[in-house]
């Protein structure tokens, strides 16, 4: 309709002033004329507009329609036809969740125009029901003060449980310490540590600790960070590395005095039990020093908390780490078989010397039989000397044989005294001795499993206190997450102003509208609107555009920054203009599911200025200037036609109608460059003549 229509105003402006008052009171009734209509009765006037002016010539062309070639300044245009809208608008949306949806108390009229005033002040543009919504944050706020409870009484738990397991191994190792303690006090210290060393505990002991703290390590998820910034290991011997402090007090105090006695370095028996053992690898110790080990010395999950705020400093872990981050099922016992092997060849008797045993109970209940026996065999020696000038002074008569007697039987009893001491010490050393040190060895050992098994327990309790407190903090946590949800939503329901505009029911996009479920209700007061769902669009009307389809046919030769023509329907007399700000890449997808054949891509002509009476979604015709063309002739489009492959036009003359060979260039929606073939002022044919009068036609060069 805008082609037929801007075409006809061309021929009119070349008519008499009476004739062009009429066809322009024509014009007008065919704006407000449906668009097939119009296009009908456009057609009818240009063919009568040109048979009034143009019909004539010979009596072979009587009652065909001419026109004459002109020259002179040509624009190339593409003409189409569109819908204003805005360049930028606000969208609003319920975002209130639920499938059921929920309904519109109050919303402002359709078509208000929002003011920067109404932004100031917060109008309220939709009110959204919240009645369900207010019940659900009362509920939710009982489920957040229930979590709350929960979590307090959970972390009480939690760090209970960690006192209780610091007091506990306290009282585990210092068992141990008071056992090794009356070991020492019966042998002596250094004694204890040689049969210890032949035994290994310290070693034993040491490599149990490591291998429960890799499996409570490897029992935590992989994500969490583990203790691995440890300082650099001492280096002790030229055999290897290993950090002393990361072993037992008792070793490390043994391994330094053993390390004193040999000039600074281990022997080599005692390195290769140490390495065999896995006190060569090294411990990992934190910044200051201390161990990293968890149960020896108290700290992490043996002792003190290491919770949440304990783990602030932690390093994470690495890929061959958590690669070989397996739970291990293999127990680390102290009284294994190879421990039992070595413990099974010890024998206490053979240290009952006073040469080889240090002050302590032992030498000291050894010393008193050995000084009891050696009493007893000097006071028989006494009795028996005693004795023999007896004898001399009963052979003498200076005694009688009965008091001779008497002394005798002193000597019996001094002979049974030394018996006696002697199986005393025999006693000793061979069942008292032994069984003493097996006890107190037995005591130190059973001290030393004792705080193993209290270890174990405490990784076990506090792993389970803190699974239970890190879920209680978790809930907590996602409770408080849901009250804040609700009471965000309680928010949405209330929608206020937020940018000056027109206000529009719906999207601001008619195709979605058009395309709207079934379901959904019209918006207005009442209705129920789902989540997501589009209540209102305010567009911005100090700028507005229209939104055309180019046909393929001519969108090569539009281009963003040309410039337009812009006619609105409903204001004929404001023309406008614009320019091209967006030409689509691709072919529109709606329009190709509803005419597969149909290749149109959307194009927007931003309108130049400020126009308080244009409004979304107005019709309007654009003319976008594609080229002009200087001094050429041109005809109408519709004069040009083929002959045999050729482009040709119909020339009218006296006789019949010239066919003549033509060049054309470019083209718009109307008119047509002739480059050559045709001169100014020529009279074509704007339809070809029948086929009666082609026979005979001639065929002139121009």
């Amino acid at each position: 309709m805008s082609v037929i229509t801007l075409r006809l105003q061309a021929l009119v402006d070349r008519l008499p002033e009476p004739l062009r008052g009429g066809l322009n009171a024509l014009a007008a009734q065919w704006r407000a004329a449906t668009k097939r209509t119009q296009a009908a009765v456009a057609s009818a006037s240009v063919l009568f507009v040109f048979w009034l002016l143009f019909a004539g010539g010979s009596d072979d062309g009587a009652g065909a329609i001419t026109f004459t070639a002109l020259r002179g300044d040509l624009e190339i245009t593409v003409l189409e036809g569109g819908a204003l809208e805005a360049t930028q608008s606000q969208e609003l949306r319920s975002q209130i969740k639920g499938r059921e949806g929920v309904k519109i108390l109050s919303i402002v009229d359709e078509g208000y125009r929002v003011s920067p005033e109404d932004v100031d002040n917060g109008l309220v543009l939709v009110e959204l029901d919240t009645a369900s919504l207010i019940d659900e944050q009362l509920n939710q706020e009982i489920a957040v003060e229930t979590a709350e409870a929960s979590y307090i009484e959970s972390r009480a738990q939690y760090e209970i449980q960690l006192n209780q397991n610091a007091s506990d191994l306290n009282d585990a190792r210092q068992s141990m310490r008071f056992a090794r303690l009356d070991f020492e006090k019966f042998l002596g210290a250094r004694l204890v540590g040689q049969i210890l060393g032949q035994l290994e505990i310290d070693e034993r002991l040491a490599r149990a600790e490591e291998a429960d703290r890799q499996a409570a390590e490897s029992s935590e998820p992989i994500s969490r960070p583990r203790a691995r910034t440890g300082r650099a290991a001492s280096s002790v011997s030229s055999g290897g590395d290993f950090d002393i402090d990361a072993l037992p007090p008792q070793v490390q105090e043994r391994i330094r005095e053993t390390m004193a006695a040999n000039g600074g370095e281990l022997p080599a028996e005692m390195l290769e039990r140490m390495q065999r053992f896995g006190g060569g690898r090294g411990a990992d110790t934190d910044a200051s020093g201390q161990r990293g080990e968890r149960g020896q010395s108290g700290q992490g999950r043996g002792g003190q908390p290491d919770g949440p705020q304990g783990r602030e400093q932690e390093a994470p872990l690495t890929l061959a780490q958590e690669s070989s981050a397996t739970l291990s099922t293999e127990a680390n016992l102290l009284m294994d078989d190879s421990y039992m092997a070595v413990r099974d060849q010890l024998d206490f008797s053979s240290y009952a010397d006073l040469e080889l045993l240090e002050d302590g109970e032992a030498k000291q209940q050894l010393r008193s039989l050995q000084d009891s026996l050696q009493v007893a065999q000097e006071e028989r020696l006494l009795t028996q000397d005693r004795i023999a000038g007896q004898r001399r002074l009963e052979e003498r008569g200076f005694i009688t044989p009965t008091e001779l007697e008497a002394e005798e039987l002193s000597l019996n009893k001094a002979n049974n005294k030394m018996q006696q001491a002697e199986t005393a010490l025999k006693l000793y050393i061979q069942y008292t001795f032994p069984k003493d040190a097996e006890q107190r060895l037995s005591n130190f050992e059973n001290a030393v499993m004792g705080y193993q098994r209290q270890v174990k327990e405490n990784i076990a309790e506090q792993a389970q206190e803190e699974a239970r407190f890190s879920s209680a903090e978790r809930k907590f946590n996602l409770e408080k997450v849901k009250l804040a949800d609700v009471n965000q939503q309680i928010e949405f329901a209330t929608i206020r102003a937020q940018r000056p505009g027109l206000v529009v029911y719906g999207a601001a996009d008619q195709n979605s509208s058009r395309w709207r479920r079934s379901s959904q209700e019209a918006i207005q007061e009442g209705a129920t609107v789902s989540e997501r769902q589009s209540i209102l669009t305010i567009p911005d009307l100090r700028e507005m555009a229209v939104k055309v389809n180019i046909h393929e046919s001519a969108v090569q030769r539009v281009a963003v920054g040309q410039r337009a023509r812009v006619a609105v329907d409903a204001f004929p007399d404001d023309p406008l203009t614009g320019i091209v700000t967006r030409v689509a890449v691709v072919a529109d997808s709606a329009n190709s599911f509803m005419n597969p054949d149909l290749k149109v891509y959307p194009t927007t002509i931003t309108i130049d200025g400020e126009h308080a009476w244009l409004r979304p979604g107005m019709s309007a015709e654009v003319e976008i200037l594609v080229d002009r063309l200087e001094d050429v002739v041109y005809v109408p489009v519709q004069a040009v036609t083929y002959f045999n492959d050729k482009r040709v036009v119909y020339v009218a003359g006296r006789g019949s109608p010239q066919r003549r060979e033509i060049e054309v260039g470019s083209f718009s929606e109307s008119f047509i460059e002739i480059t050559s073939g045709l001169n100014e002022g020529d009279e074509v044919l704007l339809l070809p003549p029948q086929q009666g009068q082609t026979q005979g036609m001639s065929q002139t060069d121009g």
